[in-house]
């Protein structure tokens, strides 16, 4: 059975001694109890912290004025389910409860009813979290500005969607100079941070509204159109969002911008993988050093963080063995130096072939984050 979080809001002593035994025994996990609300805007924090899945409110001792309470906890941000429990009940007062937003009314002998609830609740919330899907998530991040992460990120993309018959989501997500929209020419206006205001509205339809196809099969989210002084998301809204993502696409390709940054470390420990970019150039692998070494002393796998070595010349004067030494983290693959190529696709408004030797790197790169199977990798340094 899916486990429940509940807060309980009950000040009549009879109601909560057998409400609480009920709860015990299906394995709920009570977040709040209190006897009542007091400030209601410390409580609706509560509950937005919190987040349980319902709340058990007392409405015994509200013979008037029994709507109010009920409509507030559902218009709350994220809103819980709402149970009303009661020492007696009338066909009137069941459905002025209902018409509140209350999902079911309990009343003694509440043992049998609260349990039936509870089990169709946990049962519908099963289905939910399973029907949200099992999409992969991988974000790039570049070591500093200037080494190829936002090109990796959308031909790693759009390689994914070639191995796969689901939608792909391609989010720029560096908030102060993402080029995601114009180099895939998508004509969307909107960004993560419409997301993160919309949260309490986001569903398929909805989100349909924010992203742009800029490619058949890649959808688009891009960054904002003006210098970014909105409050970053929080972890907690990143988690909701990707969950939500998860369940709308095959894979999510997120270019983080460079550097540690507060989205960085708000996003990691929701995503499948963490790409690492960085060219063969002193400044940008101390960069990625302190990027790797920064997500694994705050928790991330190591073997769900990998380096991505781009614009490789063909003369390395190191070792694959002493750069995973000094970045302190596994390479996953190399790239070769073709910046001409790319700069002659960028201006036609196209991108590299499939069978370009760069694409071919890509497609590793997307066939792992699928998690199926790749051709041999070449560790080899040089191209």
């Amino acid at each position: 059975m899916y486990p429940l979080t509940v807060a309980l809001v009950i000040g009549t002593k009879p109601l909560g001694d057998e409400i609480r035994p009920v709860l015990q025994a299906f394995g709920c996990r009570v977040v709040l109890d209190q006897n009542d609300v007091g400030d209601w805007n410390e409580f609706l924090g509560k509950l937005d912290r919190l987040r349980p899945n319902v709340v058990l409110y007392d409405v015994a001792r509200l013979q008037e004025g029994m709507e109010e309470p009920l409509k507030r906890i559902r218009a709350a941000h994220l809103p819980p389910l709402v149970f009303a429990v009661d020492t007696s009940a009338t066909p009137e007062r069941i459905l002025r409860a209902i018409h509140a937003g209350a999902s079911e009314f309990i009343y003694p002998p509440a043992a049998a009813p609260l349990k039936e609830a509870l089990e169709k609740l946990a049962e519908e919330t099963r289905r939910q979290t399973d029907s949200q899907g099992h999409g992969r998530i991988a974000a790039f991040v570049s070591a500093k500005g200037g080494c190829g992460t936002t090109t990796i990120a959308i031909h790693t993309a759009m390689e994914i969607r070639s191995l796969t018959d689901e939608r792909v989501l391609l989010a720029d997500l560096d908030l102060e100079s993402g080029l995601i929209s114009f180099l895939m020419g998508a004509a969307g206006s909107y960004s993560l941070l419409d997301v993160v205001e919309n949260l309490d509205r986001l569903d398929a339809s909805f989100w349909k509204g924010l992203v742009s196809e800029g490619r058949p099969g890649v959808d688009v989210l891009g960054s904002v159109p003006t210098p970014n002084f909105q409050p970053l998301p929080t972890a907690d809204q990143m988690h909701d969002v990707l969950r939500f993502l998860r369940g709308q696409y095959g894979a999510v390709v997120l270019d983080l911008g460079r550097a540690v940054t507060p989205l960085l470390m708000s996003t990691f420990e929701h995503v499948d993988n963490v790409f690492v970019v960085t060219p063969l150039e002193i400044p940008a692998l101390h960069c990625a050093e302190h990027i790797a070494a920064t997500l694994l002393n705050r928790g991330c796998p190591k073997d769900r963080l990998h380096v991505i070595l781009n614009r490789l010349p063909n003369d390395p004067e190191v070792t694959l063995p002493e750069l995973e030494n000094m970045i302190g983290a596994p390479v996953f693959i190399t790239v070769p130096n073709d910046y001409a190529a790319l700069n002659e696709c960028y201006s036609e408004g196209k991108f590299l072939p499939a069978s370009h030797r760069l694409s071919r790197r890509f497609a590793e790169v997307a066939a792992h984050i699928l998690g199926v199977p790749a051709r041999k990798k070449n560790f080899a340094l040089l191209a």
